[in-house]
């Protein structure tokens, strides 16, 4: 079992090493079908597109019916996420690799905070992102990690994700995709996102957390 699981810190380690980055040992928590930065080189998968949209961008919309007929996202929640290719981009490790586990915290002010159980906490295993509901029961994320490792700082990671709730409201799943950026810890450039240097894409299962 243990020979089995890769954390979050090493997969990134992987992405890196796979296009040959030299910045490896210092660095430091669908099909791709359209541009996350003009420029960047970087596709993001369409299920994160509006369908009349050629870019990707969150959409606020009221579903206030639908949160009062199904469960919520809000509340405390134990996540895997796992490695999955898409058509268009793939990953340096095989499906199914852990790319990452541990609580995630989904507040109804739209803020979600993780507790990753895939870092280090001396590389810091605590992250944030946003989120806002897209559909009945069904959510995107924008998770923003920074990346350090062995007390380097890399840069930092964009991660999106669109996850459904189920009807019984005790587990969501999903999709993500994860990449990286170099940057330097330098003013003006700390979170620079014109060097991309790779992305891992894959799914995500979730179980609710309560006190019973």
């Amino acid at each position: 079992m243990k020979e089995a699981f890769t954390s979050g810190a090493m997969v990134l380690g992987l992405t890196l090493a796979a296009i040959g980055s030299p910045n490896l040992a210092h660095a430091g928590c669908a099909s791709l079908d359209a541009p996350l930065k003009p420029g960047a080189g970087v596709k993001m998968p369409s299920v994160f597109r509006p369908a009349d949209s050629a870019s990707a961008r969150l959409m606020p919309v009221s579903f206030d019916e639908e949160r009062s007929e199904h469960p919520g996202i809000v509340g405390l929640w134990k996540f895997e996420w796992l490695t999955k290719s898409t058509n268009t981009n793939t990953n340096p490790m095989p499906d199914g690799t852990l790319f990452d586990f541990g609580t995630a915290a989904w507040h109804s002010d739209g803020i979600e905070l993780v507790n990753s159980g895939g870092r280090d906490p001396k590389d810091g295993n605590f992250c944030q992102g946003v989120w806002t509901q897209v559909g009945p029961r069904t959510f995107d994320l924008f998770h923003y990690p920074l990346l350090w490792m062995n007390g380097a700082y890399g840069g930092p990671v964009v991660i999106r994700a669109r996850v459904t709730v189920d009807r019984s409201g005790e587990h969501y799943s999903g999709m993500f995709a994860a990449t990286v950026y170099l940057a330097s810890p330098t003013q003006g450039h700390e979170f620079d996102e014109t060097t991309p240097v790779g992305t891992i894409t894959g799914t995500i299962t979730a179980t609710r957390i309560t006190v019973n």
